[in-house]
């Protein structure tokens, strides 16, 4: 029993440390990071918090650039700081972001906080759910770990 809990704590420790240097990389060089692609599977599947305008599901590494294709034509100067980073169980991560910007056409600013809920997989994103709500992320990452 010993050796399960400190192999899941590795795992949780190892998936934190890859998404946060996944969105270092990302805040530093952008989407065309090597290190960021090195993190996300061929087939990774994201999906937008529902209440979200035109919520849509991506699947892909086409998907990835089409989903961050979305938020730049929607604000400018579109950014994401991660806020914490919250290890759960084996396979998932929580990311608080904070999400910055303004309207494009309107120029009215826009902050908010959401997160990302991330499913990793031998060191790989394969599945990203984008929530409102960062307790939301927690219960649903708390509901998969169990």
């Amino acid at each position: 029993m010993v050796e399960r809990v400190e192999q899941e704590e590795f795992l949780t420790e190892r998936n934190v440390a890859i998404l946060r240097e996944a969105y270092e990389a990302i805040g530093k060089d952008g989407i065309d990071s090597v290190h960021a692609w090195d993190v996300i599977s061929d087939d990774i599947v994201i999906r937008d918090r529902p209440e979200a305008p035109d919520a849509g599901t991506y699947t892909g590494r086409a998907g990835v650039r089409q989903a961050l294709a979305t938020s730049d034509e929607s604000f400018e100067d579109f950014s994401m700081e991660p806020v914490d980073l919250i290890g759960v169980g084996d396979r998932h991560v929580v990311v608080v972001l904070r999400m910055h910007g303004r309207g494009r056409g309107s120029g009215v600013p826009v902050e908010e906080e959401i997160a990302h809920l991330w499913t990793v997989d031998d060191g790989k994103a394969v599945a990203m759910q984008v929530y409102s709500d960062a307790q939301d992320a927690l219960r649903d990452a708390r509901a998969a770990a169990e």
